[in-house]
């Protein structure tokens, strides 16, 4: 009998750091119809049951594949001033975006949430 240890990789990276001058036109909340109108567009993100998060998973051919994505997004994030939730499992990185967090969790979805997920892919 043959056994075969398994290595699970996790690595969470967060950003959440937003400069105070970015705060007021972060702030603009979408209307759920524009919201919908946009995951109709980007078959790949959805929305998590409280409305106000966007997710994505994306696999690559290997790890360090994934962990070169990774660092590209948390790039994106801190040059577009909102926070992401990046998680890198595998060879899978797992997005989560959202507006800055107000005292009961993130804030509404924005304009600039949805154009950084645009551009994140």
């Amino acid at each position: 009998m043959t056994t075969r240890s398994v290595v699970s990789r996790i690595v969470e990276v967060v950003i959440n750091e937003v400069w105070s001058g970015a705060m007021e036109r972060i702030r603009q909340e979408l209307k759920p119809e524009r919201v919908q109108e946009w995951l109709a567009a980007h078959p790949g993100w959805s929305l998590d049951p409280t409305g106000t998060v966007l997710n994505s998973i994306r696999t690559f051919p290997s790890a360090t594949a994934a962990a070169h994505f990774m660092t590209f997004v948390s790039g994106l994030a801190s040059s577009s001033e909102l926070p992401a939730m990046l998680k890198l499992i595998g060879s899978s990185v797992h997005i989560s975006l959202y507006s800055p967090q107000e005292e009961q969790g993130p804030g509404p979805l924005t304009e600039n949430v949805l154009t950084l997920a645009h551009h994140v892919g």
